[in-house]
């Protein structure tokens, strides 16, 4: 039997992760060589390798519901979109972007597409993602209940909407889909119960943040959260309350913080920069 192209990819994808991991244990080797390549003066602050202790926000790529509405219709967990083929490019080039940042840990939302995009990020850094439920989708009480209320009749041969639940992965079900790449040992920060009120989106984003920026002071390691649009935009104020600015959230964008005076700052917000095709800000993300 041939190896199937699907097959093809997961090998590859195993062999760029591998490579990875090997090119970041000697990350000194990799900025010295970037730095002879560019020179100092030739690395614009976008561009610039994080220094130790950096704080690095993600939101994930192009969800496949948006160019797709209708495949809400048949899906079994209408609230867990996958990406779009245009999704896994950003994410793809948010990996490479990201690739010479020194990222020693991923911590993402455990929903598909954040992990879809955090996988994509890991085969380039060389890191485990771990599955952190306080970084989880926004879902107000009075948008689950349009949500019921425009299919309530409509979707009873795929889901009973009274009934449904929204449920993003759990550790076992991460494993299986992404297997390699998901960090077993992790213990999440936070949890979150859907639908929920915005105060309880603030207070549990605001704590994990918290906490992962003291963990990248502490240890002088750079990690990325991958998470959701209101997610990211609140933590970003919370890491820098007088650096942020209120800027469009776009998919795979990246926002930087690093620490100066033993505190962090933003030196990047919501760029999107890397990306061959950003998105274009609607009226209703």
């Amino acid at each position: 039997g041939g190896t199937s192209k699907q097959d093809a990819s997961k090998i590859e994808g195993s062999v760029r992760w591998r490579v990875a991991r090997l090119e970041r244990s000697s990350s000194d080797k990799v900025e010295n060589k970037h730095r002879a390549v560019t020179g100092d003066a030739g690395l614009t602050q976008r561009h610039k390798i994080a220094k130790l202790g950096s704080v690095f926000l993600v939101r994930h790529g192009e969800r496949l519901d948006h160019i797709n509405p209708g495949w809400r219709v048949t899906a079994k967990n209408p609230f867990d979109s996958p990406l779009s083929d245009n999704g896994f490019q950003q994410a793809r080039e948010t990996g490479m972007r990201l690739r010479s940042e020194r990222v020693h840990e991923i911590i993402a939302s455990p929903f598909l597409r954040t992990l879809q995009t955090a996988v994509e990020i890991a085969k380039q850094t060389g890191c485990l993602v771990c599955l952190e439920y306080g970084i989880g989708e926004h879902i107000l009480h009075e948008h689950f209940k349009k949500w019921q209320a425009r299919n309530r009749g409509k979707l009873e041969g795929v889901q009973r909407v009274d009934e449904y639940k929204v449920s993003p992965m759990s550790l076992d079900e991460a494993c299986k889909r992404f297997p390699g790449y998901i960090d077993k040992a992790y213990e999440s920060l936070e949890t979150t119960t859907f639908p929920e009120t915005e105060e309880e989106l603030y207070e549990r984003t605001n704590s994990v943040v918290e906490q992962v920026t003291k963990r990248a002071r502490r240890k002088c390691r750079n990690i990325c959260i991958v998470s959701h649009q209101d997610p990211v935009e609140y933590m970003a104020h919370e890491i820098d309350p007088r650096g942020a600015d209120d800027k469009f959230v776009s998919y795979c964008c990246i926002s930087k913080a690093e620490l100066k005076n033993k505190s962090h700052k933003l030196v990047l917000q919501h760029d999107d920069s890397h990306l061959t095709s950003p998105e274009i800000p609607r009226n209703d993300t």
